[in-house]
C-alpha cells in the first residue's frame, strides 16, 4: 500500500501544480475581461470587424479611401462574434470571452482524444476502469493542462484575437482524422476536412493543420484523400474568388498579398530557441514518439503507421520559420505545442502499454508514472510565470525564488520568457487612465484618428485607420496616402492618439506638421499614449 501511495503521489502533486497554473491564467482572464480598452494592440480592430459585420458592413475596404480601414484576417472569428455583439453589445469582453472559451475547448479536445485512444484499445494490455485514480486518466488530464500552462497560450488565451480559435478548429479536425482511421466511426473524415478549412478561413497560418490533415488522408486512403483535396481545393478556391469579387479586389489584397512582409531569419532563429527553452521536454518527448512512429512503419513497410498527430507535430514546428516575418511572433508555434501535448502523453501510455505486454508490471506501474511525473514537473518548470505581490503570489513568488523580479515593469509579473509585455495583471489606476483616455475621445468635435480602436469605440466614434494595416502595405507600396494626408493637412481630426507610430513614415510626418501636444502623454499598461490636438492656424 505504501509503494502504491509513494508512486501516485508525485502524480497527484503534478496535477495540483498544473491546476494552479490554470488557476492563474483564470485569474488573468478576469483581470481582462473588466478592462474597456486594448491590452494588446489589434484587439479592437478584431472586435470592430464584428461590430461591422453585425451592422451589415463589410470589412475589407479601400484603405485609401476615409476612413482607411480594412481587416487583415479571413472572416470566420469575426462572423463568430456576430451573435455574441448582437446579444452583449459591441464591448472587448465579449471577443475576450470567445477566444478563451476556444483556449478551454483545444484544452477538452486533448483530453478527450486521448481518453478516446484508451477506450478504443490501444491499451489491450492496461483494461483497468477509468477512473480518477487511473494512469490514463491523469495522464490525459496533465497533458491537456500543461496546454494551459504553456507561456504563449496563457498569454494570449484571454485577448480578442484569432490565432486560438483557428488552433481550436484545427485541433478538433485533427481529432476528427485521428479518429476516423483508427475506429469505426469513418465518417468523421468529411467532419475532419471540413473543419481544417474553416481553421484556415479563421486565420492563414492554419496552413499547418491543412498540411499535416492532407498528408495524412493521402497516406491513409490515396483515392479518397485525392478527391478530398480536389474538392477542397475548389470550394477554397470559390470562396475566395467569391469574396474577391465582392469587396473588389481587397480582401485578396488586404488578407493575402498585405501580409507579405519583411523577414528576420535572426528572429525566427531567436523565437525557436525561446520556444525549446520553453518546452524541451514536450518536443523531446513528441521527438521520440515520432521517430517510434517512423521505426514502426520502415519495420512494417507501411507508412499509414504514422500517426496524425506526428504529422501535426512537424508541420506545426516548421510554421515557426514565418516567426520571423515582421508582425508574426511565437504564437505561431501554439499548435506545435499542442501536438507535442497529445505526443508526450500517447508516449507515456505506449511506454506503459510496452511495459504490461512484456510482463513488467512493477515497472509499468511504478517507474513510468515517476517518469511521467518527473517529465511533467519539469515542464512546468520551465514554463514559470506569476505575479510577484498580493496576499498569496508575493509568497509563492518568494518560495519560487523570483520575489521582486518583474518581466515587465513596474508590473509585478515574473515570466521565464524575460520581457514580455503579456501576461501581467491590470491595475486599479489602468482602469481609471483608460476612461481619462475615452474622455478626451468624447470631448472633441469630428473624428478621431487612434493608434487603438478600442478608445474610439468606447467614446461612441468610429475607428479610423487599422495602423499595422497602413503601414504593412506603405511598405510593400500598394498604399495610396494622398487622401488621408489630405484630411490631417486640413486638421478635420479633432484629435490625434498615438502609441507605437505604427503608421507610414508620410503619414506621422503630416501629422507632426500639423497636430500639436497640448496635453501630457497618458500611461496605460505600461505605455505612453501622445494625445495630440490640431495646431492652431
Amino acid at each position: 500500500m505504501m509503494r502504491r501511495i509513494l508512486t501516485w503521489l508525485p502524480l497527484g502533486f503534478t496535477v495540483l501544480i498544473f491546476m494552479g497554473y490554470l488557476l492563474l491564467m483564470l485569474i488573468y482572464a478576469r483581470s481582462l475581461f473588466v478592462f474597456p480598452l486594448d491590452y494588446d494592440q489589434g484587439e479592437g480592430f478584431e472586435l470592430y470587424d464584428g461590430i461591422r459585420l453585425a451592422r451589415g458592413q463589410g470589412i475589407y475596404l479601400d484603405n485609401a479611401q476615409f476612413p482607411f480601414y480594412a481587416s487583415n484576417y479571413p472572416p470566420v472569428y469575426r462572423l463568430m462574434l456576430v451573435p455574441l455583439i448582437w446579444l452583449f453589445g459591441p464591448h472587448i469582453w465579449v471577443g475576450r470571452a470567445l477566444t478563451f472559451a476556444c483556449t478551454l475547448l483545444i484544452g477538452a479536445l486533448i483530453f478527450l482524444n486521448l481518453k478516446f485512444k484508451m477506450e478504443n484499445g490501444e491499451l489491450e494490455g492496461a483494461r483497468s476502469q477509468f477512473s480518477i485514480f487511473n494512469f490514463q486518466f491523469l495522464i490525459s488530464l496533465i497533458a491537456a493542462l500543461a496546454f494551459f500552462a504553456a507561456n504563449y497560450v496563457y498569454q494570449i488565451a484571454p485577448l480578442a484575437r484569432a490565432h486560438l480559435p483557428m488552433v481550436m478548429f484545427a485541433v478538433a479536425g485533427i481529432t476528427c482524422l485521428d479518429r476516423a482511421f483508427t475506429s469505426t466511426t469513418p465518417n468523421l473524415k468529411s467532419l475532419g476536412i471540413a473543419l481544417l478549412i474553416v481553421a484556415g478561413f479563421t486565420k492563414l497560418q492554419a496552413i499547418d493543420a491543412l498540411a499535416a490533415g492532407f498528408g495524412y488522408v493521402l497516406l491513409q486512403q490515396p483515392r479518397w484523400g485525392s478527391k478530398a483535396l480536389a474538392i477542397s481545393v475548389a470550394i477554397t478556391g470559390l470562396i475566395v474568388l467569391g469574396l474577391n469579387s465582392l469587396t473588389g479586389g481587397q480582401f485578396w489584397l488586404n488578407v493575402v498579398a498585405a501580409n507579405v512582409n519583411e523577414y528576420s531569419l535572426e528572429q525566427t532563429w531567436r523565437i525557436y530557441r525561446e520556444w525549446f527553452s520553453l518546452q524541451a521536454p514536450l518536443i523531446l518527448c513528441a521527438s521520440l514518439y515520432i521517430l517510434w512512429d517512423v521505426v514502426d512503419a520502415i519495420r512494417y513497410r507501411n507508412l499509414r503507421r504514422i500517426s496524425v498527430w506526428s504529422f501535426y507535430f512537424v508541420t506545426g514546428c516548421a510554421m515557426g520559420m514565418l516567426t520571423g516575418k515582421w508582425g508574426a511572433g511565437p504564437a505561431y508555434l501554439i499548435a506545435a505545442i499542442a501536438a507535442a501535448c497529445v505526443l508526450t502523453a500517447k508516449l507515456l501510455l505506449r511506454i506503459r502499454e510496452q511495459g504490461l505486454k512484456i510482463g513488467r508490471h512493477h515497472y509499468a506501474q511504478s517507474l513510468i508514472p515517476l517518469l511521467s511525473s518527473f517529465i511533467f514537473l519539469w515542464q512546468a518548470a520551465l514554463n514559470l510565470h506569476v505575479p510577484t505581490s498580493g496576499r498569496i503570489f508575493s509568497v509563492v513568488a518568494t518560495v519560487l525564488g523570483v520575489s521582486g523580479q518583474s518581466s515587465y515593469s513596474p508590473y509585478p509579473y515574473y515570466d521565464s520568457i524575460g520581457y514580455t509585455q503579456l501576461g501581467h495583471l491590470l491595475t486599479p489606476q489602468d482602469l481609471i487612465e483608460a476612461e481619462r483616455l475615452v474622455q478626451f475621445a468624447k470631448s472633441v468635435n469630428g473624428p478621431v484618428w487612434s493608434e487603438e480602436a478600442m478608445i474610439t469605440l468606447r467614446a461612441g466614434k468610429d475607428v479610423v485607420t487599422n495602423p499595422t494595416q497602413l503601414y504593412n502595405l506603405a511598405k510593400n507600396n500598394t498604399l495610396d496616402t494622398r487622401q488621408m494626408i489630405m484630411m490631417i493637412n486640413e486638421r478635420r481630426f479633432g484629435l490625434v492618439i498615438l502609441k507605437a507610430e505604427f503608421y507610414p513614415p508620410d503619414v506621422l510626418e503630416a501629422i507632426g506638421k500639423n497636430y500639436d501636444r497640448q496635453y501630457p502623454s497618458t500611461k496605460m499598461n505600461g505605455f505612453d499614449y501622445w494625445l495630440l490636438t490640431p495646431k492652431t492656424k
